[in-house]
């Protein structure tokens, strides 16, 4: 039987230590069981097309989108600040340590090439509803992978709920779903959907398995993070001594830290150690200002310094869920600083450690270094008895259904029929001839000029059914000189685009197509709409094709438009001077790091 694991992984923004640890802790635990497994390299649907090693350039083109966003009202102009103010503070930091990031990236790939089993093939939340990576079962594997997220709510992907999937053993181990609060009822009604169709669910933390047992049916046990179950001696085999000694560690997440960097620096200046700080990068809320202690800030480290570092400290002092992790392993004395969410709480709390807590106003110098280790080698020992025997039992429990024969999809089938999307209707790319017929009813329909010229119309109200039976209403646009020859069909899962073909196929591609033509199916007026065979449809855009008038020749579209990134939108390729003397000038601002 072959595993796929599915989690944070390669593409975390933050290029985070532990989601690299994490996953190499658990496919070594299969591996040590006797399970074959591999991870798939799957990139979440809300990563965008953000840049790892150069997340500078990816801030500042954030900061002038937000400079350019037009805004109408009091409240889009509020968040228009806060987006500047965000991505401002995010450019600035990265920036500082451009050198710094590339190094660390390089560290980060080297060790996923060292010690990860990854898939050949990229996915992400669309491709995995047209592609199989081909594995007998799949698991999600722990971190904050059940977060809603605003636009695409849940990442299906993390929630085993892709085409991929179906009919499959589901195991989710350690799941979480981070800061984040009950769900909205909306939400809720998604999520335990999803949650129907898994086989065995485990979470990492005690207050999100009590809401999931609340609120339904499903048992949801609490289990260790994947990194606890191995012992300090499978760390140390990882992990490279850092050249400095006598040394307090700083290791924090999130801006707002201000409370455990300034507990740091006091205990360092009074236990007269330096303080080494591991961090993502600069924080605008999160500097060692003090003249008097000594500081060495290391943006650059790899997953091997960086244990190496919370092995050889002679403190730690963290907010970090995975510091606290690797704190605890490695026997350090530790102290946690203010986070939001309850994480760290639940994990203190598990190993009767929660007042390694400091308050703001606590002094240095009473805080207490004893934690009885002996206590916590026990609770430890019992934890991850529990946690190997979820995952054991689950993956037996897995084979069993496998070996049972050939599974039943028909429900799978049925629910996507069942969904609904909306339309839009697209002139195609002739420019401004297009408009709509002389007398068109235009109650309930909303239109818009693109900015090649192109005309769009749809009905906000309406959503057509994914069942096959729903037909494509009467064109609405008319163009001098041209005949409607019929509809081609684009639609977007989630983030990519994807054309219906005239051999009942669907090909990714992107709002052209242009390699698909001659491919394309052509819908006449009154045809049925097309089941499309995935498990979510964001939109659906239907393109007119044209004839020349009296012929059957196709309408060629017209040149010196090109494709904008983001949602089906053409523009012409010349700018206005002016504007394109103002972008100019931003570009070589920005450059140019002022």
């Amino acid at each position: 039987m072959k595993i796929g694991l599915i989690g944070i992984n390669k593409y975390a923004k933050f290029l985070n230590f532990a989601c690299d640890l994490h996953v190499y802790a658990f496919q070594q635990f299969l591996a040590q069981n006797g399970y074959e497994s591999v991870i798939l390299d799957y990139k979440p649907v809300a990563y965008g097309d953000f840049d790892m090693r150069h997340p500078a350039g990816y801030a500042e083109d954030r900061y002038r989108d937000a400079i350019l966003r037009k805004t109408t009202t009091p409240e889009e102009e509020r968040a228009r600040e806060k987006d500047l103010a965000k991505w401002a503070s995010l450019a600035v930091g990265y920036r500082s340590a451009f050198v710094e990031r590339e190094r660390r990236y390089d560290k980060f790939e080297a060790f996923i090439d060292k010690y990860l089993t990854f898939t050949d093939d990229v996915y992400d939340s669309d491709l995995l509803e047209v592609e199989d990576p081909g594995c007998d079962a799949y698991m999600c594997v722990t971190d904050v992978i059940w977060q809603s997220v605003p636009k695409h709510h849940f990442d299906r992907g993390f929630l085993l709920g892709s085409k991929a999937f179906e009919g499959k053993p589901k195991i989710a181990y350690a799941a979480s779903r981070g800061a984040a609060q009950d769900y909205s009822p909306a939400d809720a009604r998604i999520f335990f959907d999803y949650m129907s169709d898994i086989d065995a669910i485990s979470v990492r933390e005690r207050d999100f398995s009590d809401y999931i047992e609340k609120n339904s049916e499903f048992s949801a046990p609490t289990v260790l993070d994947p990194t606890l179950l191995h012992g300090r001696d499978f760390w140390e085999k990882v992990s490279t001594k850092p050249a400095q000694e006598r040394y307090v560690l700083l290791y924090y997440v999130m801006e707002g830290s201000a409370d455990t960097i300034q507990k740091a620096v006091e205990y360092a200046k009074h236990h007269d150690l330096t303080l080494v700080e591991l961090s993502d990068r600069p924080f605008k809320h999160g500097k060692v200002e003090d003249p008097d202690v000594k500081h060495i800030s290391r943006y650059d480290v790899g997953m091997e310094e960086w244990l190496g570092y919370i092995e050889h400290a002679e403190a730690v002092f963290t907010n970090s869920f995975h510091g606290c992790c690797f704190s605890l392993l490695f026997e350090k004395t530790f102290f946690v600083g203010a986070r939001n969410g309850q994480k760290v709480p639940n994990f203190l709390a598990t190993f009767n450690l929660s007042d390694r807590r400091f308050a703001r106003d606590a002094d240095v110098s009473t805080l207490s270094h004893e934690i009885d280790y002996a206590a916590v080698a026990q609770i430890l020992e019992e934890r991850r008895a529990q946690s190997s025997a979820f995952v054991l039992e689950a993956l037996e429990a897995a084979k069993e259904r496998i070996a049972a024969g050939t599974p039943d999809t028909a429900k799978y089938d049925a629910r996507r029929r069942a969904l609904t999307y909306p339309v839009r209707f697209h002139s195609g790319y002739l420019g401004r001839a297009a408009s709509l017929k002389p007398g068109t009813d235009t109650t309930g329909l909303h239109t818009k000029r693109l900015r090649a010229g192109a005309l769009e119309y749809d009905a906000p109200a309406v959503r057509y059914r994914n069942d096959g039976a729903a037909v494509v209403p009467a064109n609405k646009f008319a163009i001098d000189d041209l005949d409607f020859a019929g509809w081609t069909l684009r639609f977007r899962i989630d983030n990519r685009w994807f054309w219906y073909l005239d051999d009942g196929t669907i090909a990714p591609g992107d709002i052209h197509g242009k390699e698909f033509d001659g491919r394309k199916k052509v819908f006449a007026d009154g045809a049925a709409l097309p089941h499309l065979p995935v498990n979510h449809v964001s939109v659906v855009v239907l393109v007119g094709r044209w004839y020349k008038k009296g012929t059957t020749v196709v309408a060629k579209p017209l040149k010196g438009a090109r494709v904008v990134a983001g949602p089906a939108v053409a523009r012409p390729s010349t700018r206005p001077t002016f504007l394109r003397r103002v972008v100019r000038r931003v570009k070589r601002t920005f450059a140019g790091g002022r």
